[in-house]
Order: C-alpha cells, then sequence, then structure tokens
C-alpha cells in the first residue's frame, strides 16, 4: 500500500547545520523547526566539527546549538534575529538566495492600522512542533479590536479570521501602502461601526509567508487533499495555535455559530475548505474571488467537495458561503459561477445558505472589475453583512 503523502516529498530540501567546535563533547541542534526540543536532533562528529542534516522547506529557521549543555548561536552564520540573539538559516530553491539574504529582523513589520494603538493588538502565536515539521512558519498576526471592546469589559464579541492579513490595513502618511494595494479595513470598520452598518467583531489578520520566499502562500492556501484535511498543516496551524491563543487572550466567543473565515483568491479558496470541511469551528466564509480552479493531488477539485457533502449532509447546507467575483477575472469568474450552480443544485438555498455576487462595472471608471486588492476591499461589507447576519 502506498504511504501517505507527505508534504516533504515535493517541497522539501536536505539543510546541513554544522557547529564548528573540536572541544565540545556533546552537540544538539535546536530550533523553531523542533519546537526548540534540545534533545530532539543530536548533532554527530564530522571533519568540522559537529553537524547534522534535516529536510526543511523554503523560508527562514531560527536555531542555537546546545553545547555541552550551554546555548550558542552559531558564530559562523552571519544571520541572527535581532529580538532574541537566535541564529537564522534561510532555505531556498535558488542557490543564489540561499543563505544571503539581508540581515534583518525575521519578523516583518506589516502596514498598521491607523487607529492610535488602543485597538490593535500583535500576537506571534507559537508554532506546534508538529506543524512546524511541515514547513509552517512562525509569524506576527494581527488583532484589530471594535471600539467598545475596552469600555465593555463583559461583553464577548465573535471573530473574523482573515488570510493574507498583510493586506488589510491601512498606512496613513508617505509610506503608501501594501504592494498589492490595500483593504484599508481598519479605517472602513470604524465607520460602518460607528454608523451602525455592522455588528462588531474581533478582526485577526493572519499573513501569509511569502515575504519569505514566493511560493509559501500556495503551498499554505492550496490543501493536498481537498476531501481529508485534518492533517492539513496550515488548517492545523490556524486551528490549534492562532485560534486557541486569540480565544484564551481576548474575550471571543468561541463557538462555531460567531467564528468566521474571510479571505481572497487562494485565500478566499482556503475560507471555503476551512467552512466545508471544518463547520464544527467555522460556520461561515466569505470567498471572493475564490481559486476554484486548483486541483488537488489527487485530481480532485472544489466542485468535487461540494458534490461530496451534498451527499453526505443529504442535500443540505452545514455552513453558509459568501462567493463573488468580477465580471473583468476571466477563467476565474466561471468558475465560480459554477460553483453558483454546484451548490443549487446540491440543495442550498440561496441568500439563506450561501449568496454568489458577480460584481458588474455599472458605475466604475474601469471597464472591467479585476483580481485586485482594491475591488476586494470595495466588496467585502457585503460578505461581512452575510456571516454576521442575526450578530448584536
Amino acid at each position: 500500500m502506498a504511504s501517505a503523502w507527505n508534504f516533504k516529498d515535493e517541497f522539501w530540501f536536505n539543510v546541513t547545520f554544522v557547529c564548528r567546535s573540536h572541544v565540545a563533547h556533546h552537540v544538539h541542534l535546536c530550533g523553531d523547526f523542533n519546537g526548540w526540543n534540545r534533545d530532539s536532533h543530536e548533532m554527530l562528529r564530522c571533519a568540522e566539527g559537529f553537524s547534522v542534516t534535516l529536510p526543511l522547506s523554503e523560508g527562514f529557521y531560527e536555531y542555537k546549538f546546545v553545547v555541552d549543555g550551554l546555548w550558542t548561536r552559531d558564530e559562523h552564520n552571519p544571520h541572527t534575529s535581532h529580538e532574541h540573539g537566535n541564529s537564522v538559516m534561510f532555505v531556498h530553491m535558488d542557490p543564489k538566495v540561499y543563505g544571503h539574504r539581508p540581515q534583518a529582523s525575521p519578523y516583518r513589520e506589516y502596514q498598521r492600522p491607523h487607529s492610535d494603538g488602543s485597538q490593535f493588538r500583535v500576537l506571534c502565536p507559537h508554532v506546534s512542533p508538529e506543524v512546524a515539521s511541515f514547513g509552517i512558519l512562525q509569524r506576527q498576526v494581527y488583532v484589530y479590536l471594535p471600539p467598545s471592546y475596552q469600555p465593555a469589559q463583559s461583553r464577548r464579541y465573535p471573530v473574523v479570521y482573515a488570510h493574507d492579513g498583510q493586506n488589510l490595513f491601512s498606512t496613513p502618511g508617505d509610506k503608501g501602502g501594501p504592494p498589492a494595494g490595500g483593504w484599508y479595513l481598519d479605517a472602513k470598520l470604524d465607520g460602518w461601526w460607528l454608523r451602525g452598518e455592522l455588528p462588531e467583531f474581533i478582526l485577526v489578520a493572519i499573513p501569509n509567508s511569502d515575504f519569505v520566499c514566493i511560493g509559501n502562500r500556495y503551498r499554505e492556501y492550496c490543501t493536498a487533499e481537498y476531501l481529508d484535511t485534518s492533517r492539513d498543516a496550515f488548517i492545523r496551524y490556524i486551528i490549534n495555535d492562532v485560534k486557541a491563543v486569540v480565544d484564551d487572550q481576548f474575550r471571543t466567543l468561541p463557538e462555531a455559530a460567531n467564528t468566521f473565515a474571510l479571505g481572497a483568491s487562494a485565500g478566499g479558496l482556503l475560507s471555503y475548505v476551512l467552512a466545508m470541511n471544518h463547520s464544527d469551528t467555522f460556520s461561515c466564509s466569505m470567498c471572493m474571488s475564490a481559486s476554484f480552479w486548483y486541483v488537488d493531488r489527487s485530481n480532485r477539485s472544489a466542485f468535487d467537495l461540494a458534490k461530496v457533502h451534498a451527499s453526505k449532509w443529504k442535500k443540505r447546507a452545514h455552513c453558509r458561503l459568501y462567493i463573488d467575483s468580477g465580471d473583468g477575472e476571466g477563467d476565474n469568474m466561471y468558475d465560480v459561477k459554477m460553483m453558483d450552480a454546484v451548490l443549487l443544485e446540491s440543495g442550498w438555498r440561496p441568500n439563506e445558505d450561501f449568496v454568489y455576487f458577480l460584481d458588474e462595472c455599472r458605475s466604475r471608471v474601469e471597464h472591467q472589475v479585476t483580481h485586485s486588492e482594491h475591488v476586494w476591499r470595495e466588496r467585502v461589507k457585503q460578505g461581512l453583512t452575510f456571516a454576521l447576519r442575526g450578530k448584536q
């Protein structure tokens, strides 16, 4: 029988760590790839001192050596974490890039919300060892709180978990915004909340890790198996690492009925999978211009997932979905239209179980509505309104 597919099979590289010490007796390698377990990887003697080889995916990894019981950074590696003084290893499929990134803090500072900070928090959730072993990197996660959060000390709030979190906020002054364009969701939410146009909720913005290596986002957001995501590393990271910390540190309503996912493009696809396969955690997903074209390694599609669940749930919806596209998105527009048809055929009730919206350019300067941040930020209110229907 064939063994289960593993992320390592296609995307990992053998990386050798060397501790150049000839006087040490025992050396172990510890890092975020093994949960900083000082007993996980014993290094063996070699001509240069001690070495060990590990399979790692593209990205950056913090590490130290434990030399005869003492924590020691790699003195021969110029790349270090400013925050903790750990050595940093960069892994890239292009050997010209490997090990030659500019020395900088491993946590990138994304565009901050425009607020004075009272509504904005930064978390850096620990990545559990079993998830880190699949190359999921630790990153900053941004939490935007509603204006009543501080004065209403007994109140609890629904939570929206948003993908590509680096694009959600605005940056005042001359710093511009995210390279792909920002959603300015912080400023928009403040206005909608002030006017009572949306219920208040906690926004958790989870950045992708493409800033480390192009391709990380694709591997995080596009599951290997549509029909079985119980072992999907990034989904486990969201549920077991990020959500667990958010529920512990903030006054959330943690049950599925008050937990939602939001994303666009591949982030929209991930949101779709979260609701369809993990409705015990996420009751509704907002899937904007979702990449329903993606086919997994078993040659299954997002449409297959909808059909399988229609059979399992006897033609009734077990979660809710908002799906949309712009009329200038080419094939992606037709894929989203096809999902609308599949959901209808599967017994989903329009405007109750799901909403499908085609963004047409009746009042726009652009000739076509494209697949981009600047149109998603204009449509996001529709998705939030549907997801938060009935919330106070």
